[in-house]
């Protein structure tokens, strides 16, 4: 069987068991921080695939990186843990995230600007999503990237925005290459 399908067949028993106990908002921000720790850290995994490392220690590895495991995060990590499908957590963690945020109705939405947005401009970005995608719910995730020498780059569900100085010019660039090639 699949990586993805046994690890969506996890992650939805882990949101239906999270749901019983009332703690599903909880083990999402234990799931979201788990999968930023994955992408930010290469050597997690590399930690998670050693033999030399017990079951046992890599639950309890698992458990630090969240800094605030609540205790059905734990019991879930130790029963996946004694399966042996410990290679499985980083895609737990996104099915996770992704079945969570169709659970709630909730949209993500990444804008990267090359400046820093005020509160009224975030504001109106999330207003526009919610009536765009008709919902209550969004998540906005703003990140600066002065390459971008202006404009901005929104990337809600899949889609994808790009109104930048950087991508105009780059297709500038790329119509004068092409313009070029044919003239040769």
């Amino acid at each position: 069987m699949s990586v993805g399908v046994v690890s969506v067949r996890y992650a939805r028993a882990l949101l239906e068991y999270s749901i019983e106990e009332r703690v599903e908002d909880v083990m999402y921000k234990n799931m979201q921080r788990l999968a930023a720790v994955f992408v930010q850290s290469k050597e997690l995994l590399l930690l998670l695939q050693s033999p030399s490392l017990s079951n046992d220690g890599k639950t309890e590895l698992l458990c630090d990186v969240v800094e605030e495991p609540i205790e059905q995060y734990r019991r879930f990590v130790a029963n996946v843990m004694k399966q042996g499908r410990e290679e499985l957590f980083r895609y737990i963690a996104y099915a996770y995230i992704s079945l969570y945020r169709e659970n709630k109705n909730i949209v993500s939405v990444k804008l990267t600007t090359s400046y820093v947005i005020d509160e009224q401009l975030s504001q109106k970005i999330v207003d526009m999503v919610k009536s765009k995608y008709d919902t209550l719910n969004v998540e906005l995730d703003c990140t600066v990237d002065s390459s971008l020498i202006g404009g901005f780059v929104l990337e809600a569900d899949s889609t994808r925005l790009a109104a930048s100085v950087k991508g105009a010019l780059s297709k500038i660039e790329k119509k004068i290459v092409d313009e070029s090639r044919r003239l040769v």
